[in-house]
């Protein structure tokens, strides 16, 4: 598709044995992205080998474009089987190192507070002053007899 000069001096970013799906898969997301390219065909002992080529300043975007439309490396390559006794080694390494996160975070907390506990508790409060009430120094008359009821009022006998 693209300029065949730009592109045959580029980077090169996949590599198959035969042209089928795989390729055209690719072609199609270089090309929804926008990203000129080129398939060149190389001639070996072993076969022939097709180079889906971009210029070495679209590789990256070209690597980003493969990898969105969903033809970047199978995550059978990126993983390795690892044996039983691997995986219960780094699940006690991983639970190893979350212990010492939790005693260095008891330590925190122990140092933070420790000063509050050793100084023991808060003195009471000092005395309250007491009021003064005004003083009853006038003289208060003192009662006076209760009056006799008067006469002709009725319910007396």
């Amino acid at each position: 598709m693209g300029n065949g000069e730009d592109v045959a001096s580029g980077a090169v970013v996949f590599v198959c044995d035969r042209q089928g799906a795989a390729l055209q898969r690719r072609e199609r997301c270089l090309k929804l992205a926008g990203i000129p390219y080129g398939i060149h065909s190389e001639h070996r002992p072993s076969g022939t080998y097709y180079k889906l080529c971009v210029r070495e300043s679209d590789a990256v975007a070209a690597h980003l474009a493969l990898q969105m439309g969903g033809c970047g490396r199978s995550s059978r390559l990126k993983q390795n089987r690892s044996s039983f006794t691997a995986t219960l080694r780094d699940i006690a390494q991983t639970l190893w190192d979350e212990v010492l996160l939790l005693v260095g975070r008891v330590t925190d907390v122990v140092r933070s507070s420790a000063p509050l506990l050793l100084r023991g508790p808060k003195p009471p409060p000092p005395p309250r002053e007491p009021r003064m009430v005004p003083s009853r120094t006038a003289p208060v008359a003192p009662a006076a007899a209760p009056s006799p009821p008067p006469r002709g009022v009725a319910g007396s006998l």
